[in-house]
């Protein structure tokens, strides 16, 4: 009984895990969207992007897609910047 109970718990656990992936980018797929869609056309775009967002975020979290691919390049750059200022003694 808890071979079972262990292998079932081994199984879906990573079900608990991509689930929580959507939920994270389902609220900042919805809150993005509804930014720009105020911007652009008021509060119905909000409405409208918000609905997109929510569902582009989903499906982004689902897939493991980075929202801002731009920040790893900035990443990239600071460390640049921590390692020559080592090397400089700073």
């Amino acid at each position: 009984m808890k071979t079972l109970l262990i292998a079932t718990t081994l199984i879906l656990s990573p079900l608990a895990l991509s689930v929580a992936a959507q939920a994270q980018g389902t609220v900042r797929g919805a809150e993005r969207g509804v930014e720009d869609g105020n911007r652009a056309a008021g509060p119905v775009g909000g409405v409208v992007g918000g609905a997109l967002g929510a569902a582009t975020g989903t499906v982004g979290g689902v897939l493991g897609v980075d929202p801002d691919p731009s920040r790893r390049d900035r990443e990239e750059r600071r460390e640049e910047r921590m390692d020559r200022r080592e090397r400089m003694g700073r």
